[in-house]
């Protein structure tokens, strides 16, 4: 009878084809798992790649702007402190000019004392700046537009304009003590300079300008913030892998290697066993 060796050459080398298979696809859940990807190279999901990318670039850009509308939150918070520093400095100032009226001639000199250096103090406010931007200005010609959505220039937007607060309090808002008003001149004020308590109306309007900005800037900032979320959230279900499945396939490829590798070994083993009996066989 015939004995052929044929059938074992290619059972080997089927069994060595399944043993690379079952090999690489224990690898790649593998790097799946310990990269928590589960596309890891193009040809594993070209679609689903190409909208991870999209959404990664619509996430960044998100962010960006995101981080430009709390900047901007920032620097109106601080017009805002400032202005409110502003209205309790014109405050105190009609407070002192109250209590000047109804001093002694000694205490009157004291009261117009504090009353210039509060000016000194309000003045001061004119030249605040917030990472070297001037808070006010008297430019009213001049605004910032910050852009509230990823679709740049052709989306939302918020117009910040400059606030001129010198223009508010007037005379009241010295940056020379050769500028300060006498506390005896208060009542005496006129043309085109204005009253303590109109100063303190400005500012008011002012704040009031501020705050809408800062009520308006703050919408945008939470929007911007879940969109970040939903943007990170879609992103994750497209890219990120199922660590409990992909443990199950690892085990489950893990097996067929190990059958494939016993089923190898299997066959190299009978090639070896018919070889040496032809051997034996030859020498007799």
């Amino acid at each position: 009878m015939a004995l052929t060796l044929g059938a074992s050459n290619a059972s080997s080398f089927r069994n060595m084809s399944y043993l690379r298979d079952a090999k690489s696809r224990m690898d790649n859940s593998l790097l799946r798992i310990s990269s928590g990807k589960k596309i890891l190279t193009a040809a594993d999901d070209p679609g689903g790649l190409a909208l991870s990318m999209r959404l990664n670039n619509e996430l960044t850009l998100n962010n960006t702007i995101k981080n430009n509308v709390e900047n901007s939150k920032s620097f109106v918070e601080m017009q805002d402190s400032a202005l409110s520093t502003a209205a309790d400095i014109i405050t105190e100032m009609d407070r002192l000019h109250t209590s000047w009226k109804t001093a002694s001639a000694s205490d009157k000199s004291i009261y117009n004392e504090q009353f210039k250096e509060l000016q000194l103090q309000l003045g001061s406010m004119m030249s605040e700046k917030f990472n070297g931007v001037s808070l006010f200005s008297s430019d009213s010609g001049t605004s910032t537009e910050v852009y509230t959505s990823t679709q740049g220039a052709s989306g939302s937007k918020i117009t910040i304009s400059n606030l001129d607060i010198a223009a508010a309090v007037s005379s009241f808002g010295a940056t020379d003590p050769s500028q300060t008003v006498d506390i005896s001149d208060v009542d005496n004020i006129s043309g085109g300079d204005i009253s303590l308590s109109g100063a303190l109306t400005n500012i008011a309007s002012l704040r009031a300008q501020s705050g809408g900005k800062l009520s308006t800037l703050g919408f945008a900032s939470d929007f911007l913030s879940s969109k970040s979320v939903g943007l990170e959230a879609a992103n994750s279900r497209v890219m990120d892998a199922d660590i409990a499945e992909e443990s199950i396939n690892y085990s489950k490829y893990s097996m067929q290697y190990q059958a494939a590798a016993a089923a190898l070994a299997q066959s190299n083993l009978t090639t070896e066993v018919v070889m040496d009996l032809l051997l034996s066989i030859n020498k007799k």
